[in-house]
């Protein structure tokens, strides 16, 4: 069921194109289906607006000289994302996987790094059993 496609778009649209094959005659399960459209093409353009958008606006507050330019560069950091995602949606997977590896592996050692330094100024963490500690690492 997980693995039905409708031409390598996935199991919604599978059902999506299989209804509209079909004409169904449930009213509604047809608009059953226009919701769940409608609310995966919205959600698939507004996350990456919010996050590309937020992303900017952090380098306007980090150097207040760029923001003049954080509407226009997201703008065209979209334009360019959604540009390569439609063409080739399997080589975005394959830019951003080996990234996405990198960023989450700083974050953790990072994360590693300031427990480890506050560790020492925290009575909290110090009086925690290291055997607990340990159960969940």
């Amino acid at each position: 069921m997980l693995r039905a496609q409708n031409d390598g778009e996935g199991e919604f649209s599978r059902f999506t194109g299989y209804s509209i094959d079909k004409q169904p005659r449930i009213p509604i399960f047809l608009w059953s289906l226009m919701l769940g459209a409608g609310l995966l093409f919205g959600d698939g353009i507004i996350t990456p607006a919010i996050s590309v958008l937020s992303a900017v606006e952090g380098l306007g507050v980090a150097t207040p000289a760029l923001n003049r330019a954080v509407i226009p560069v997201t703008v065209l950091l979209l334009t360019a994302l959604f540009a390569v995602q439609l063409r080739a949606p399997a080589g975005l997977g394959r830019v951003f996987g080996p990234i996405l590896v990198v960023w989450f592996l700083v974050l953790a050692i990072l994360g590693a790094f300031q427990i480890a330094h506050h560790t020492r100024d925290s009575a909290g963490i110090q009086s925690t059993p290291r055997s607990y500690i340990s159960q969940y690492a």
